[in-house]
């Protein structure tokens, strides 16, 4: 029991060493100029209701401060919503363009494909058409036309009538291109 007893007051004496050290520090540095600030401070309390750290004011603005910025926290959570709704609708966009051009590619490729049947079909009545005709009005023909025009249809004709109606151009010199490009594979099929 004497153990007990010698440690509590061990215990209070110790309390009271610290809080007498703890206020002559208080007074020493400024912090209270008497003995009933003192006793404010440590109940919590300073005369006029005011914080040991902050000014009247700037607890006030300290608020006002707190508050503006959760709001433009909010504004940019909004922000931040509102991009990624914009980003979803760029992405459908950017979707549905792909689908279009996949699309008009197809539509571009069909349509090349029918006008390459197409201008076939008319190569193949052209060559019905000169193959009918007579060797020397058909190089009569032949001779307004372009070299390239030339290239792709007589190929296209009978070797014998090819042969009547190159002999048949004017142009001597032009024979003579038209046979190099006629050996040279330089035919254009457009």
């Amino acid at each position: 029991m004497k153990k007990i007893a010698l440690i509590l007051l061990l215990l209070i004496g110790m309390t009271l060493s610290f809080s007498a050290i703890g206020l002559v520090i208080l007074f020493a540095t400024g912090a209270v100029q008497s003995i009933d600030e003192a006793k404010d401070l440590l109940s919590g309390q300073l005369p006029g209701g005011e914080s040991a750290f902050l000014k009247p004011g700037d607890v006030q603005e300290a608020q006002d401060g707190l508050l503006l910025l959760q709001q433009q926290k909010q504004e940019l959570e909004e922000q931040i919503v509102s991009l990624q709704e914009n980003q979803s609708v760029l992405e459908q966009s950017h979707a549905d363009l792909s689908t279009k051009v996949a699309d008009l590619t197809t539509q571009a490729g069909k349509e090349d494909q029918d006008a390459a049947q197409k201008r076939a079909a008319r190569l193949a009545q052209l060559t019905t058409l000169y193959s009918a005709m007579r060797p020397g009005d058909a190089a009569a023909i032949m001779n307004g036309m372009s070299d390239e025009m030339v290239l792709e249809i007589l190929p296209t004709l009978p070797e014998r009538n090819a042969a009547r109606i190159l002999n048949n151009l004017a142009d001597e010199q032009r024979k003579a291109d038209l046979s190099e490009k006629l050996l040279n594979g330089q035919i254009t099929t457009n």
